[in-house]
Parts: structure tokens; C-alpha cells; sequence
């Protein structure tokens, strides 16, 4: 069950889409009488996030919904953040905590660190919750309940500031757990990033005439490639190296596998499919 012990007078959401939203709804639901301030680029995105209910008010102007927040989030593609966080130099209100929702951190926190100061205000965040519609208006209040949220300090980051966001993701519902950014990076390689590409290559595969004849099975395996393409875009290209070498270590393991079927191997095989079908049972609920 989530913890009620956040507070926030205003908070500012930078990006109003699935997360984002799905943020501001949370936040609205613990702390009522708080501001919640979308900023959007289009009008439509601003519409959108007001008509779900998930700020109080939206603006196209970061300078305008940061004013006297305590708490920023950015919920954008990460291509965008080196900007953002220009942008909020100068605008924070003292004490103010920035973090995000974006799924690479080496770079972010990099770009954070050293754009907006060493020892705060920024701690980079990875809400590891979604799903592949995109924007507010498919943005759910518990969207966030049970799922893990990986947080990435450094060695300069306030112990204080470190405890706020973990207080606020568990606020929503969330498991914090701490990672160093790189080390993060390399993590989410394997568990998100390469099933997505996977997804994607597996959608290629087919001709069109093959479609009508799929079922469950490919539309599970398929699903994550209904994500966004400009997001998924900006993950590839910021967190490159760890995909890469995890597509590496994937084509080891399909070489493998492809040399036991090759040479008609049967007791290999159901080795391999046994041992991955419990580690496959230890996952976590969510």
C-alpha cells in the first residue's frame, strides 16, 4: 500500500504523457490540496492532461510552472533533458527537489549534475511502469502501485534530498531501490531496453499476410513494440553501449541455442527451456 508520508505545495510535471500523468494523478490523490502544473509544448497535450484531472493547471512556459515548486519532474524524452535542465538554472525555488522519469542515467545524471550543481537539486529516478499507449489520456492513478523505482545517486548527493525522492516514490506506491547510474544503465540493458528491440524485430519478421493468423502469443511478444518511437529512440541512443553489449551477450546465447538445434539435441534444448522457465517463475509480482 502506498505511504502517505510526501508532502508537496506545488509540483511542477514537465511532459504530461503516460508517466507524467500517471504521476500527476498519484500526487493529486496523496496530497489534494497541492498544485500540480503540467507544462506541454502543444495545446492539445496541455488539454489532454486537464481533461484526465491529472495537474491543477497547465502552461507552456517551464519558467512559470517551476515558480515556487518544491518538486520538478521531468517526464519528457531524455533527448530533451540537457535543455530542461538549462532552462531551469536560475528559476528553482531553494530546497527544491528535480527528478525524473527517464529510462538511461548515465548521462542524465551527468548532464543534471553539472548543469544544475553538484550536491543537488537533481536525483535521477526510473519509474520502471508503463505501458505502450501513449499520453495523459490513457494515464492511470495506480500506475505506479507495486512496480520498482530505481533511483540513481552519487556520491554528491545530499542524503536529504536522496530520502525525499524515495519518500515520494513510495508515496505512490513504489519499491525504491538505488543503483549507481552507470550500473543502472546496464541493468535496464538487459531487462528493458533489449526486450524492447526484440519486440520490434519480432514485429518485422511476419509479412503482412502472416498477421490475420497470430494469437496471444505473438501479441505478448509483440506488445512492447507499440511504445513510443521518439522515446525509445532517445533510449537507444543515450544508453548505446550497454545495448550493444547486451546484444552481444544475446547473440552468444542464440548462437548456442541455435548449434543444439542445429545438431537436433534434445536433452540440451529442454535443459536450456527448464532452467529458464524457473528462473522466468522467481520474477516479482507487479
Amino acid at each position: 500500500m502506498p505511504h502517505r508520508t510526501f508532502t508537496t505545495n506545488k509540483t511542477a510535471i514537465i511532459g504530461t504523457g503516460l508517466l507524467g500523468g500517471s504521476l500527476g494523478l498519484a500526487i493529486r490523490g496523496i496530497c489534494p490540496d497541492a498544485e500540480v502544473v503540467g507544462v506541454n509544448r502543444s495545446e492539445a497535450g496541455r488539454r489532454a492532461a486537464r481533461r484526465a484531472g491529472c495537474v491543477t493547471a497547465t502552461s507552456s512556459s517551464i519558467a512559470t510552472a517551476v515558480a515556487g515548486a518544491d518538486l520538478v519532474v521531468l517526464a519528457t524524452p531524455v533527448g530533451a533533458f540537457e535543455t530542461i535542465f538549462h532552462s531551469l538554472v536560475g528559476k528553482l525555488a531553494e530546497g527544491a527537489l528535480v527528478t525524473d522519469v527517464g529510462s538511461t542515467k548515465r548521462d542524465v545524471v551527468r548532464l543534471g549534475e553539472s548543469i544544475l550543481g553538484r550536491g543537488g537539486p537533481f536525483v535521477g529516478s526510473h519509474p520502471m511502469a508503463g505501458k505502450e499507449r501513449k499520453g495523459a489520456a490513457f494515464a492511470e492513478a495506480d500506475l505506479l502501485v507495486g512496480a520498482p523505482c530505481l533511483l540513481t545517486p552519487t556520491s554528491h548527493t545530499p542524503k536529504a534530498l536522496l530520502n525525499r525522492a524515495k519518500t515520494l516514490w513510495q508515496a505512490v506506491g513504489m519499491r525504491p531501490m538505488e543503483f549507481p547510474p552507470a550500473e543502472h544503465d546496464r541493468v535496464v540493458a538487459r531487462i528493458s531496453h533489449l526486450p524492447h528491440i526484440i519486440s520490434s524485430l519480432l514485429m518485422a519478421l511476419p509479412r503482412d499476410e502472416d498477421l490475420p493468423a497470430s494469437s496471444s502469443g505473438f501479441r505478448d511478444m509483440t506488445r512492447l513494440a507499440g511504445g513510443d518511437p521518439e522515446m525509445w529512440r532517445d533510449i537507444m541512443l543515450t544508453n548505446r553501449d550497454a545495448i550493444l553489449n547486451t546484444i552481444d551477450r544475446f547473440d552468444t546465447q542464440l548462437a548456442k541455442l541455435r548449434t543444439v538445434i542445429e545438431a537436433g539435441q534434445p536433452k540440451p534444448i529442454e535443459q536450456f527451456l527448464a532452467k529458464e522457465q524457473q528462473r522466468r517463475r522467481t520474477l516479482p509480482d507487479g
